[in-house]
């Protein structure tokens, strides 16, 4: 008696185990609730459904299935493990209570949220399913999708953070908005041929893939696809030829992105990719977008495409390891910031098709030694090459009417330019601190100097300022120990202040005959130094 008592007890869980997995069978939708007792349906791990179901079996399962925590107050009650589909069909309803189902489709979220769900098998003949289907289904490590699946629907696996692989059916045609995003353990899965489109934050934050190929016939790859996809080394996507804004934004571990027929690249696609080495660009792509590039601290080779007519600002920004860059023939536009920080740059040459050169373009690349800007470029914006401190020479066309604020502010190296013939204003501190600018020589035309504007130029010898010249600003020529000599081609006296040549001990040469009119000037009354040239 007492082994009889000890054998019950020792079967007593499997018991209880086997009560747990339940495999039910309905004749016709509808029948769920009378196979499933209310007593039972909080007690089962491992559920399969078979036969046709509707709004209200789906209703049901969900209620069965897609949990997160026991109540507490049903005796035996526990979470579901698996759910297996494989035998069951959905019909098209809009029963009272129920999902509104459409055929061969798993109405949205009906199993979101099962935190234990570990396994599900899908019916054979689904055809798609909507949104949010296993959204936050924490434990699914198992999902076995039919092979007539065609459509997924957005944000289906999103939060599935133990989902390590998956196999998708051959007939989809794109991957759904955010359909795997925060899938951190994702490793493996297979994109199959037929796919066009990756959608917008597909596989945002998938952490653990390391490589994906993409199918020839995927063209485009949309917003935050890859976005901090932090382990991903290579990509196969060649021939994508549109990817959105922040598309690989973060993906510290890719090393080379392979591009041969691009026509469409978002902003900040690229952006902190520390780990990019090289680019290459192919196709008809017009514009390397705001910020593309930015951070790519070990990019050291790009290859721009033919057709670009754009570099946008902040585009390479901080590529530290960037050596050279080949602009192409036929680009009109550097903007703003484009190249800032790219330390290691050290030299340009602008096609002559350039127009516009943009704020802080170049500043900070303090290992460029040359630069030559194209022939149809008008302006030197503001801070363009600011502290560039290895710049020794620059040829600028006779096209520059104005030469920016700060523009080569800190090119303590400078010692070779050329001053355009159409050159009228230079702003503020335009060359401050050329420590070894040795002189400037003007061409009729310019009008103005601005205040500080070769302030601190310690190797500046002498100055020749032509008869058009109306202004010298404040501090100009100030800390200019060097100067020697200044000689201004003008009998009316420029604009100047007391501080214009302060610190500098210059002699002033005049036109022979102005002296009077200079010494009638207020401020020029008080300049020391001031003589008539012979």
């Amino acid at each position: 008696m007492k082994k009889l008592m000890i054998l019950l007890m020792a079967a007593l869980p499997m018991l209880a185990m086997a009560q747990q997995s339940l495999d039910v069978k309905t004749d016709s939708a509808g029948q769920l609730s009378t196979k499933i007792a209310e007593d039972k349906r909080f007690t089962i791990t491992d559920l399969k459904v078979s036969g046709p179901l509707d709004g209200a079996d789906l209703k049901l399962l969900q209620q069965i299935v897609a949990r997160s925590k026991p109540s507490g107050k049903i005796a035996n009650e526990c979470l579901v493990n698996s759910i297996d589909m494989s035998e069951a069909t959905i019909v098209e309803s809009n029963v009272k209570g129920g999902m509104k189902t459409k055929a061969d489709e798993l109405p949205a979220a009906i199993f979101a949220g099962a935190k234990k769900l570990t396994r599900a098998v899908l019916p054979l003949g689904l055809k798609s399913t909507d949104r949010e289907i296993f959204q936050n289904c924490e434990s699914l490590t198992d999902i076995a999708l039919p092979n007539g699946l065609t459509e997924l629907g957005n944000e289906a696996f999103e939060g599935c953070k133990s989902l390590a692989g998956i196999s998708l059916p051959s007939g989809m045609k794109e991957i759904p908005v955010q359909a795997f995003s925060g899938c951190k353990a994702l490793k493996n899965i297979n994109i199959p041929d037929g796919v066009k489109k990756i959608g917008g934050s597909a596989f945002k934050d998938c952490e653990s893939l390391k490589t994906i190929v993409l199918p020839s016939s995927a063209d485009e790859i949309e917003s935050a696809a890859f976005d901090g996809c932090s382990n991903l080394e290579a990509i196969e996507m060649a021939s994508v030829k549109k990817i959105g804004a922040n598309a690989f934004s973060g993906c510290k571990s890719l090393k080379s992105v392979n591009l041969e027929r691009i026509s469409s690249l978002g902003m900040i696609a690229f952006t902190n990719c520390k780990s990019l080495e090289t680019v290459k660009l192919e196709g008809n792509l017009s514009d390397i977008n705001t910020g593309a590039f930015k951070g790519c601290s070990n990019l050291t080779s790009i290859k721009l495409p033919d057709g670009l007519k754009e570099i946008s600002s902040h585009a390479f920004e901080d590529c530290s390891q960037l050596t050279d860059i080949a602009l192409p023939e036929g680009m009109t536009k550097i903007k703003d910031y484009a190249f800032q920080k790219c330390t290691s740059l050290k030299s340009i040459v602008m096609p002559n098709t350039l127009k516009n050169l943009g704020d802080h373009a170049f500043e900070k690349c303090v290992s460029l030694e040359s630069v030559v800007v194209g022939n149809m470029i008008d302006e030197i914006e503001t801070f363009a090459f600011h502290g560039c401190t290895s710049l020794r020479s620059i040829t600028l066309p006779n096209t520059v009417k104005r030469i920016g604020r700060n523009a080569f502010c800190d090119c303590t190296a400078l010692s070779e330019i050329n001053w355009p013939a159409a050159l009228q204003k230079i702003e503020d501190a335009a060359f401050e601190k050329c420590q070894s600018l040795p002189s400037a020589n003007f061409s009729n035309g310019l009008k103005s100097i601005g205040g500080d504007a070769f302030k601190g130029c310690t190797q500046l010898a002498t100055v020749d300022l032509p008869v058009t010249l109306k202004e010298i600003g404040g501090s100009a020529f100030q800390e200019c120990p060097a100067l020697t000599t200044v000689t201004i081609n003008s009998p009316a006296p420029p604009s100047i202040s007391g501080d214009t040549f302060k610190k500098s001990n210059p002699v002033i040469l005049i036109p022979r005959g102005s002296k009077p009119i200079y010494d009638a000037d207020k401020k020029w009354m008080k300049q020391k130094g001031v003589k008539e040239n012979k």
